[in-house]
């Protein structure tokens, strides 16, 4: 598509060129030709020197076009390599974001393979409870705390790509544009552990990591569905 552009615009040049020579050729030939013969006779050298005129006056004119498309074209080129290569850092940085929220959920299915039948429905009277100092949670202690440090570093993940929608904002002049949607998702991110939710027992626990895994999952479409694929189609055009 950019080499069709460029050979558009050449083409362009060079046709404007040809009816330029043309023009000139004519008028220089008619006033040639217009001259009293007794005065000036129209010959091969004045053809010549007519001609010798008109191809320096082409190149004079071709020169500072050319360099001009060129430098345009070149400069065109940049700016859209520049704003490509913020967008795939911040897609990039998406598929970081998207990916640690996944491997969270990993961590959270082998948590919910712990829990036993008899202790999963909360209608049931008869429900074992698994108290905090069962020996699931003693036990499992290390899977336990990768789920935490998992959400730590989807926290991280998350502050990164906020820093490059803005970086891509200043690069493609939308920041003031994204500023609304951004400040929009930082709320809905602190949001999801704005309040603290305690649990005294193991299902309490799996509840409240199925809360925050859908609230992120949310999260994640949402960025998705407003600018993920903004971006996605501009590196596409």
């Amino acid at each position: 598509m950019v080499k069709n552009d460029l050979k558009v615009k050449i083409r362009r040049i060079w046709e404007w060129t040809f009816i330029g020579i043309i023009i000139f050729l004519v008028i220089s030939f008619f006033l040639k030709s217009s001259y009293p013969i007794t005065h000036h006779k129209f010959n091969l050298s004045d053809a010549y020197e007519v001609l010798k005129d008109t191809l320096t006056l082409a190149a004079g004119f071709l020169a500072p076009v050319a360099a001009f498309v060129l430098f345009s074209d070149w400069r065109e080129q940049h700016n859209k390599q520049v704003r490509n290569e913020f967008g795939l850092k911040v897609f990039n940085q998406f598929e970081k974001f998207s990916k640690g929220i996944d491997q969270a959920g990993f961590i959270y299915t082998e948590l919910d393979s712990l829990l036993p039948e008899e202790a999963r429905d909360k209608g049931d009277p008869y429900r074992v409870r698994i108290g905090l100092d069962h020996s699931i949670f003693h036990k499992n202690k290390n899977l336990i705390l990768s789920y935490f440090k998992q959400v730590h570093l989807i926290q991280e993940e998350f502050q990164t790509l906020i820093e490059s929608f803005r970086y891509f904002g200043v690069v493609t002049n939308q920041l003031i544009d994204m500023k609304s949607w951004i400040d929009s998702t930082l709320e809905e991110f602190v949001n999801i552990h704005e309040e603290v939710e305690t649990y005294s027992e193991f299902l309490q626990f799996l509840e409240k990591i199925v809360k925050e895994l859908e609230l992120y999952k949310n999260l994640r479409n949402q960025i998705e569905l407003n600018l993920v694929k903004n971006i996605l189609q501009q590196l596409q055009e």
